[in-house]
C-alpha cells in the first residue's frame, strides 16, 4: 500500500507530465522523419523497376526464343523425338552477336521445295579455314581436321560434344584415296564437285571455306542434315548465337527447374567480360 502526499502527488503528476511532453516530441520528430523514408522507399522501388525495364526492353532487343527440333545436336540439345510436336529444348539466341568457332547457330535455309527453314547447328569453320573430314589412323573414326593458320601444321579438332563417333561412321560411307579415307559426302560436295577452292597439304586434300560463309555441322553427325549435304552457309543467314538453352529438367540432374544454369552463368560472365572491356 502506497501513500502519496501533496507533494508527492505533484511531484507525479508533473513527471507524467514531462513524458508526455517526451511522447509527443518524439512523435513530432517521427512524423518529419515519414516523408523522408517513404521517399527513399519510392527511390529505392523506382530504381528496381527502371532496372526490371530497362533489362527486359535489352533482352527483348537482343534475345528471340527458337525450338529445338530433330535429333541434330543431341546430346547438347535434347529434343523430345516421342512426342508430336517434336519440341523439347528452347534457346534463346543473340541476334547481335556475330557467330565464331564453335557457337550454336541459327540460321536460314531452304528445304527441296524452296520453303524457308532454319536450322540450328555449330560453326566448325570459319571464311578461309582450310578443312577436310576423314578417318583418324588410330581409332578408324571420322575426325573434322583443319589447319592451324599460325602453326600451319595439321590439327585434328577437339569435339568432346560429339555425340557419338562410332555411329558417325558407321553411318557414313567413305571414299578413299590414296590410303586416305574421306567421309564419302563431304569428298563428294566439297573436294569433288569443283564448287569450293581446294588445297593439298601432306598428301591431304582440304577445302576453302569461302569470305563471308561459315562450314556448320550438327552435334550429332549420324543425324545431322548441315553443310556436308547442304554447303557453306552465308553468314548474313545466320538469325543469332545461342546463349541461353532452357531444357526439360526431367532429362538430367544438371538442369534445375528446366533451366541449364551453366549455359545462362557462362552467358553472364561473357556479358559482363564485354561490358568491362569497353
Amino acid at each position: 500500500m502506497q501513500i502519496f502526499n501533496k507533494e508527492g502527488f505533484v511531484l507525479g503528476f508533473r513527471f507524467k507530465k514531462q513524458n508526455t511532453i517526451r511522447q509527443e516530441e518524439y512523435l513530432e520528430k517521427q512524423a518529419k522523419k515519414f516523408p523522408k523514408v517513404l521517399f527513399y522507399v519510392f527511390l529505392v522501388y523506382f530504381i528496381l523497376f527502371s532496372i526490371y525495364i530497362g533489362g527486359y526492353i535489352y533482352f527483348r532487343n537482343t534475345y528471340e526464343l527458337s525450338e529445338v527440333f530433330g535429333a541434330s545436336m543431341q546430346n547438347t540439345l535434347n529434343p523430345n523425338i516421342y512426342s508430336q510436336n517434336d519440341g523439347d529444348d528452347l534457346v534463346y539466341v543473340n541476334i547481335k552477336k556475330k557467330p565464331e568457332r564453335f557457337d550454336i547457330i541459327v540460321i536460314k535455309d531452304k528445304d527441296s521445295s524452296g520453303k524457308e527453314i532454319k536450322l540450328i547447328k555449330r560453326v566448325i569453320g570459319m571464311p578461309d579455314d582450310l578443312i577436310t573430314i576423314k578417318k583418324d589412323t588410330s581409332g578408324g573414326f571420322y575426325h573434322v581436321y583443319y589447319v592451324n593458320r599460325e602453326t600451319k601444321e595439321i590439327e585434328k579438332l577437339d569435339e568432346t560434344y560429339i555425340k557419338s563417333y562410332k555411329d558417325w561412321t558407321d553411318s557414313k560411307s567413305s571414299y578413299t584415296v590414296g590410303d586416305i579415307e574421306y567421309e564419302d559426302e563431304f569428298y563428294t560436295n566439297f573436294i569433288a564437285s569443283g564448287k569450293y577452292k581446294t588445297e593439298k597439304i601432306d598428301g591431304t586434300t582440304f577445302f576453302k571455306v569461302p569470305d563471308n560463309n561459315i562450314f556448320y555441322l550438327g552435334d550429332n553427325r549420324a543425324r545431322s542434315s548441315d553443310s556436308r549435304a547442304r554447303g557453306t552457309g552465308e553468314i548474313k543467314n545466320v538469325e543469332g548465337v545461342a546463349e541461353i538453352i532452357l531444357s526439360d529438367a526431367a532429362k538430367t540432374n544438371a538442369n534445375v527447374f528446366g533451366i541449364k544454369f551453366k549455359s545462362i552463368f557462362s552467358f553472364l560472365w561473357k556479358e559482363l567480360t564485354r561490358f568491362f572491356a569497353r
